[in-house]
């Protein structure tokens, strides 16, 4: 049960934040039932990134050790960078551009609805993370 209320938090908040994105990005004026579906294709790109994520993160907890401390370092250090990518292929799909812009950025409203992404992403990890007493999942597949 845990596991579907995660999941519906997550397609929730990203279908929000992607209609956020048509509204702002590409001046849609009823991006609705767009939002929706772009939200489970954000979805599905965080199952795709949770292995990166799962590897990326197992490796840097095995330099770092197992605390509470490297939990967070690496929550920081892996899991908002992999979500700037996540997002900045969400910004392509909305706003097409060059390469320079899909990793930088298109223009600063373009940078601000990607980190408004990673911080809607991690807010959205929080039912998780009180559902675990509090400890930050590191390594494992979060989208």
């Amino acid at each position: 049960m845990g596991a579907i209320l995660y999941l519906v938090v997550k397609f929730l908040a990203y279908s929000g934040w992607v209609f956020v994105g048509l509204r702002s990005l590409r001046q849609e004026t009823a991006p609705f039932l767009r939002s929706l579906l772009l939200g489970l294709f954000r979805l599905c790109l965080g199952f795709f990134f949770g292995v990166l994520i799962y590897f990326l993160s197992s490796a840097l907890m095995s330099q770092l050790g197992f605390g509470s401390g490297s939990n967070v370092l690496t929550y920081l250090a892996v899991y908002v960078p992999v979500r700037w990518i996540e997002w900045s292929i969400m910004a392509a799909i909305l706003a097409p551009g060059s390469l320079a812009q899909f990793v930088l950025g298109a223009a600063r409203k373009d940078r601000l609805w990607r980190l408004g992404g990673i911080a809607i992403s991690c807010l959205a990890d929080i039912p998780l993370i009180i559902s675990l007493g509090g400890v930050i999942p590191t390594g494992r597949f979060l989208c």
